[in-house]
């Protein structure tokens, strides 16, 4: 099995040059986390995430260990103050450029291990092309939705139950 065969082809992406606004509005018209940002080519550049969002609008003193340690942080309004002042930002400023690329033609066995060790906002790999363009993505959600079909059927198992 190839990455090709587990991935969530044409994925929904942005362009740097949105607003944060548009990445809001995708936000809420889906249940996605993550939205690959690609250039005019469609080559990855890197990913918007609702946390990378988040993370401009929260205030750098909140992310302080110790103020997590403490369960204090600023007040949700100024936080919303805040978001709302973000909004008119391009995406480029709140992406998250750490972005794991593989090919179509990548072993599933190799795409599950890169999923666990995942290091930033996203928890996604973005699948591209010969030519380095969005193709797909891939989550350990479609990894494990994926089980059943990439395992064939059980012995004592017909093709109908599944």
């Amino acid at each position: 099995m190839f990455a090709a065969n587990v991935m969530s082809a044409d994925p929904v992406s942005i362009k740097p040059g949105a607003k944060v606004s548009d990445a809001v509005a995708l936000f809420r018209a889906s249940p996605l986390h993550d939205f690959p940002v690609v250039d005019d080519e469609g080559r990855p550049i890197g990913i918007v995430t609702a946390r990378s969002i988040l993370h401009f609008s929260v205030p750098t003193y909140a992310s302080d260990s110790l103020l997590a340690l403490m369960k204090g942080g600023p007040a949700i309004d100024s936080v919303y103050k805040n978001m709302a002042a973000e909004l008119d930002r391009p995406v480029s400023d709140v992406i998250d450029r750490h972005v794991d690329l593989v090919k179509g033609s990548m072993p599933t066995s190799a795409v599950a291990a890169m999923l666990i060790n995942l290091k930033g906002d996203t928890h996604n790999i973005l699948v591209v092309d010969n030519e380095g363009r969005l193709i797909g993505i891939i989550s350990a959600r479609d990894m494990i939705c994926r089980l059943p079909e990439m395992m064939g059927p059980q012995p004592g198992e017909s093709q109908t139950s599944r």
